[in-house]
């Protein structure tokens, strides 16, 4: 069953996280609204990684639509992205 997975950046403050990660999915929501529709506010995951290299190289992995946002406050840094999708893709990641 899909689901709406955030993964977020843990070398970030725990509080930016959670702004980030919001970001992350009303972009999706702006750039996937059929998508956005489909999930319909279900389940909602929030997921850490340890930081910009490795958000980058899950942005790299996936092969479903997502949407990577980016912090203009950090250089238009990555911060988190969002994804409607199968949970096997993200089973090694814990809870953010």
């Amino acid at each position: 069953m899909p689901r709406m997975y955030v993964l977020v950046r843990r070398d970030l403050d725990s509080q930016y996280r959670n702004v980030q990660g919001g970001h992350a999915l009303a972009l999706f929501a702006l750039e996937h609204p059929d998508l956005f529709k489909t999930w319909n506010n279900e389940t909602l995951i929030y997921l850490g990684v340890s930081n910009l290299i490795t958000l980058r190289a899950w942005a790299e992995k996936i092969k479903v639509p997502f949407s990577l946002f980016k912090e203009p406050d950090l250089d238009g840094q990555e911060t988190a992205l969002a994804c409607y999708c199968d949970d096997h893709m993200f089973r090694e990641l814990s809870l953010a």
